[in-house]
């Protein structure tokens, strides 16, 4: 509460102190501060001395005798224009004046003053007797009032000193809106003599639009009204400015003017500027971050798959020539023991299949699968598949809302139905066990391809698992196995047709994966599928094959297999040891069946030599790494070649090789 029977000197320390963050109360003279008082009890009060009726010693001497206690004990902190007098000063104190402030002293002053004694909390003293008030008070009554007359002329330099101190811009207004004080701080941010700012001259502080209106704040009901303004001056500089206008009333509450208070917050807003530039810097590190943990995942994966591809392709290979040796020897062994070998064969079969099946995922997840890109009408597809996707739902419903016309992009559809039923059945998974709605829809990109968004009501995803989402074998499932690489397989499989696969989710709120594919182009060969199967009971026509791998019991078991089908084969364990066959071999060789990625030369840049050796050498590229053979959106580098997957079996090996001879 300020208590002061000057409005101006009110009006000035709610400004200092509302700056502060603190409400203020104000009280005209004494009798007005003990009934607020009563009402509000103040936190602290910050009282004049001099005052007409009730002054500042009576006041809190009265304020210390209330029966009311949290009036009786508020801090009290006196600010006038001189200290008071030394046969004073021991009444004030046993009143419980906390402090007394000049008003000629830095404005820092009282703000220090009152948050000393907002600390120190509600005093507890002991109210004064009353004959010993009274002859203190009219000592300080007298001494105070000839120091008033004699400060009197005083008034307007320590309100000077005070508005000069000041770190914003003051403007003192009269009811019409005419200044007729400019402190020059004002001046100095405006970059304007004090004169040209008087009268009506401080509106040049506002925008154009903006000053009607603080004219009519000051005849208006409006107490206070907030603006910002950037100003351009003639030398080309840029200020940015927040003012606060405030009207003031008289003793007799009528219209008085205002006080303008304008602060330069240039520099502030420029370091808001670089924060935000430097929240979208580590925003966009951050991103770069994450790409490149996930490029080196998939780069880990796609090895990984790879190195494990010919590990596994020579289990199931030798493991098929021992099931073919029993098949051939069972009636030569004892009874039951073909039947238990083969079983136990068969066995190993299937979980040769299912690590097949894990190396695919990771392939995809590093998009190095071998993929066969075409045109695809998402529409189409999504149509056919709808019965495909609700099996995935469960109990949740698929609904389709599908863009009108065709969506082509440009894809493998084998691929992308994997990633629609991944992300279906991901979304069934988020449901509740009563089920939920899952909707699928499609839209055309105006840059071309098309964009499909998978939106389930489940229970979406925190911040954190949505930041791993497409992480392999990061998992919030309570399952075994291979889960964990659904999404990121997903991802990798758009990534590696030339899309981006998104997520968007809000716990509770449910989830929306969106992907968007290229459109179809004119030009760009697709990559050839694994070779496909055809009658592998025509018998070979006994031509010579060259085989290089670095891989020495795949090599052996593939060179079995082509054996074994009428083909003479020369094998080479790295590019320079097939060239070396190449020269030596006078006859002719037909084929060169070669791994893609190898040590030093790689089966691409073998081709190539080869082939300009022997210009009729066709050739099949065996690999389940396509690094080597696909560019990012999916193109075959080798349009003319033949490409075999990794882990393969005698039948799709032959079928290629078989395909590759037959050509014209």
């Amino acid at each position: 509460m300020v208590v002061d029977d000057v409005a101006a000197n009110r009006d000035i320390v709610r400004l200092l102190l509302g700056y502060r963050g603190h409400d203020v109360i104000e009280a005209h003279d004494g009798a007005d501060a003990l009934r607020l008082a009563h009402e509000h009890h103040p936190d602290i009060v910050v009282s004049d001395v001099l005052m007409p009726g009730i002054d500042g010693l009576e006041l809190v001497h009265r304020l210390r005798a209330d029966p009311d206690q949290l009036a009786a004990q508020a801090p009290v902190i006196f600010y006038t224009a001189n200290y008071l007098e030394p046969e004073t000063r021991p009444i004030a104190e046993a009143c419980g004046v906390s402090q007394v402030v000049l008003r000629s002293q830095s404005p820092d002053e009282l703000l220090d003053a009152v948050d000393a004694a907002l600390a120190i909390g509600p005093v507890s003293i002991d109210a004064v007797p009353s004959d010993d008030f009274a002859q203190a008070h009219v000592q300080a009554v007298n001494a105070k009032l000839i120091e008033k007359v004699r400060a009197l002329h005083h008034t307007e330099r320590r309100f000077e000193a005070m508005a000069v101190a000041s770190p914003v811009g003051i403007a003192l207004l009269d009811a019409d809106g005419a200044a007729d004080y400019i402190n020059p701080r004002l001046a100095e941010i405006m970059r304007t003599p004090i004169d040209a700012l008087l009268g009506r001259g401080w509106l040049a502080c506002l925008d154009a639009g903006s000053r009607q209106d603080a004219l009519d704040l000051l005849r208006g009901d409006v107490a206070e009204r907030r603006y910002t303004h950037r100003a351009e001056f003639p030398d080309g500089t840029v200020r940015h400015l927040r003012l606060q206008l405030r009207h003031i009333h008289d003793d007799d509450a009528e219209l008085a003017g205002g006080v303008l208070m304008v602060d330069d917050v240039s520099d502030l807003i420029a370091a808001e500027e670089r924060l935000r530039d430097e929240t979208k810097q580590r925003q966009a590190e951050a991103r770069r971050r994450d790409a490149e943990r996930m490029d080196s995942l998939r780069r880990m994966a796609g090895g990984a798959a790879h190195d494990f591809n010919n590990i596994l392709g020579a289990i199931l290979g030798y493991t098929t020539l021992a099931i073919e040796s029993l098949e051939e020897s069972a009636a030569e062994l004892p009874p039951g023991l073909s039947a238990s070998l083969l079983s136990d064969l068969d066995q190993v079969v299937k979980g040769g299949e299912r690590a097949k099946a894990l190396t695919q995922q990771l392939l995809a997840f590093g998009r190095r699968e071998i993929t066969q890109p075409t045109a695809v009408d998402l529409n189409t597809l999504l149509r056919e598949l709808l019965g495909t996707l609700r099996e995935s739902a469960g109990p949740a419903s698929v609904a389709l809302e599908l863009a009108p016309g065709p969506a082509d992009v440009r894809a493998d559809p084998r691929q992308i139905t994997q990633v629609l039923i991944n992300l279906v059945s991901n979304s069934a998974d988020a449901m509740p066990p009563e089920g939920g709605r899952i909707t699928i829809a499609t839209a055309r990109l105006p840059e071309g391809g098309a964009a499909v968004t998978v939106t389930d009501t489940g229970r979406g995803m925190e911040a954190d698992v949505l930041a791993r989402a497409f992480e392999p074998f990061f998992t919030t499932k309570r399952s075994t196995g291979t889960a964990g690489l659904g999404l990121s397989t997903a991802h990798g499989i758009v990534s590696q047709s030339g899309g981006q696969l998104t997520l968007t989710s809000r716990s509770g709120k449910g989830t929306t994966a969106t992907i968007t594919l290229p459109g179809v182009r004119e030009t760009g060969s697709s990559v050839s599928p694994a070779a496909p199967v055809v009658d592998v009971a025509v018998p070979a026509g006994g031509e010579t094959l060259l085989l290089v791998d670095d891989e020495a019991d795949l090599r052996e078991v593939t060179a079995r297999f082509l054996g074994g089908a009428g083909y003479r084969v020369l094998s080479a364990a790295d590019a320079v040891e097939a060239l070396q066959l190449l020269d030596r071999h006078d006859d002719p060789i037909a084929a060169m069946i070669t791994d893609v990625v190898m040590p030093g030369m790689n089966g691409r840049q073998l081709a190539r030599v080869a082939k300009q050796r022997r210009p009729a050498l066709r050739v099949v590229f065996i690999s389940g790494f396509a690094e080597a053979l696909i560019d990012e959106a999916g193109n075959n580098l080798e349009p003319d070649s033949m490409i075999v997957a990794k882990p393969y079996t005698r039948d799709q090996l032959l079928a290629g090789v078989q395909s590759v001879l037959r050509r014209v």
